[in-house]
């Protein structure tokens, strides 16, 4: 987990949805501008690569190999005072047995998942192995020892180095065009290069919490296990603005050499997560949105999406160095209505009552899970 943190910018209010302005008599309206769900591609969009290799960057090539970091892991302080996701995955080896001819302080050999011209960064040799990486076509790989040279031609599915012994993995990051920019997007996409990539096991919404607003504004200082000053309310009589919080936990079915060692192994945030409230006397939908989707890095600092009590996964050096029993896996509390800020759901502008609220989750392959809980408003 020793992978940087992508920077963020409190750009929130920069991409909040922008309404059209009022058509003057006798010309067409303009069309409203509604900014995607956050970390969503654009509906149509699709992915071109150089050739059309698929499988793993280590080998077996051809078979799934386990990830203990996913794609938009909510990661620590950066040096702009915010907080960073993760953005790629971190595809494990098993250091103990290293792969056979592996140089000292090498583990496992790295393939190329796309054709292209190698590009080096931090290979000087006074730099640790740790910082070393290289990118090929649409794809970095970071914590990894290069053997190739600046600028060689690299063919699919061949070696372009070593991963740094005592890192347990390699860090993968893909990157696509979207809108003539240059985005990481997530490199478990369906029809994506990693595969075969199989998750029988789908999330679990383990609860639907409820929260007035913070007394003041939450600063979490590298972790956000601290809490915050908002105070929980009852399901029974909800009122003014209402936060929801929800502690979400995307399992995963394989595990490689880690399937022994439970402790070892951690849960994962879901793909999506997506909230519905429902008038029980009218079954009229009040709010539905999907707030969070795991297909590109989005605009929004973490905390829109990361709710206190949130905790990351630990690397697994850092987990091998605990005491046996101790906990390595994360946990995840999400924040379902807040989509471009922190947002609410103000009560005052329905009629009080009783009403179902539905959290959803979805993992990567489709595998859906949906948790709910009937609220009664109450403002008067």
């Amino acid at each position: 987990m020793a992978t940087p943190t992508a920077r963020t910018a409190a750009l929130a209010a920069v991409v909040l949805a922008l309404a059209a302005p009022a058509a003057h008599a006798g010309h067409h309206a303009r069309p409203v501008l509604r900014p995607r769900i956050p970390g969503a591609l654009p509906r149509h969009f699709r992915f071109q690569y150089a050739d059309r290799f698929r499988g793993w960057p280590v080998a077996p090539l051809d078979v799934q190999h386990p990830i203990r970091g996913t794609f938009l892991d909510p990661r620590g302080r950066d040096d702009s005072g915010l907080a960073g996701y993760h953005f790629g995955v971190d595809i494990n080896v098993d250091d103990r047995h290293p792969d056979p001819g592996a140089p000292p302080g090498y583990s496992h050999r790295v393939y190329a998942l796309e054709g292209g011209w190698a590009n080096l960064r931090a290979v000087d040799p006074n730099v640790p192995c740790s910082d070393r990486r290289l990118l090929v076509g649409h794809f970095s790989y970071w914590h990894v020892s290069p053997i190739v040279r600046m600028w060689q031609r690299i063919k699919p599915g061949q070696q372009i180095g070593w991963t740094c012994s005592g890192q347990w993995h390699v860090h993968v990051s893909e990157w696509a065009k979207v809108g003539g920019t240059r985005v990481w997007v997530n490199p478990l996409h369906r029809n994506g290069k990693i595969a075969p990539y199989v998750d029988r096991a789908p999330p679990v919404v383990r609860a639907l919490r409820f929260f007035a607003g913070p007394m003041r504004s939450w600063r979490p200082a590298g972790s956000l296990t601290a809490p915050d000053t908002a105070h929980r309310l009852s399901p029974a009589r909800l009122h003014g603005l209402v936060e929801l919080r929800a502690p979400i936990e995307g399992r995963q079915s394989f595990w490689g050499f880690m399937a022994g060692h439970p402790a070892w192994q951690t849960a994962e945030h879901p793909y999506r997560v997506a909230v519905e409230i429902r008038s029980v006397q009218t079954g009229a939908v009040v709010l539905g949105r999907v707030s969070f989707q795991s297909d590109e890095l989005p605009r929004t600092p973490y905390l829109v999406h990361y709710a206190p009590g949130t905790v990351q996964n630990v690397s697994m050096a850092e987990c091998l160095a605990l005491p046996p029993g101790s906990r390595c896996g994360g946990t995840y509390w999400f924040r379902p209505f807040s989509r471009f800020t922190h947002e609410y759901w103000d009560t005052r502008r329905i009629r009080d009552g009783a009403y179902d609220v539905t959290v959803s989750a979805w993992d990567i392959t489709g595998g859906r899970t949906s948790r709910t809980v009937r609220v009664e408003v109450a403002n008067l």
